[in-house]
């Protein structure tokens, strides 16, 4: 059932570096766990709203702030 639409994402990755799971993202994104992971299997494509909301989460969960996680760096085929 792969969508030929949806584009690849560096979001696993990037989670897995944070140290987060799949619920935990969800938690900090208010986005449902069905839509992330859907999203790092690339089973989905979903609005740039919903993509900026996991950015968004994902930057909640960097140790002291040290640096910021680009929506760039996770949607990176993304003509934002």
């Amino acid at each position: 059932m792969e969508n030929s639409d949806v584009k690849e994402n560096h979001l696993k990755k990037i989670r897995i570096e944070l140290g987060l799971t799949i619920t935990a993202l969800s938690r900090l994104a208010n986005v449902s766990t069905k839509v992330i992971s859907q999203t790092e299997r690339m089973l989905m494509d979903p609005t740039q709203v919903t993509k900026s909301k996991i950015v968004n989460g994902l930057n909640e969960a960097v140790p002291n702030k040290e640096r910021k996680i680009e929506y760039s760096e996770v949607f990176f085929h993304d003509n934002r």
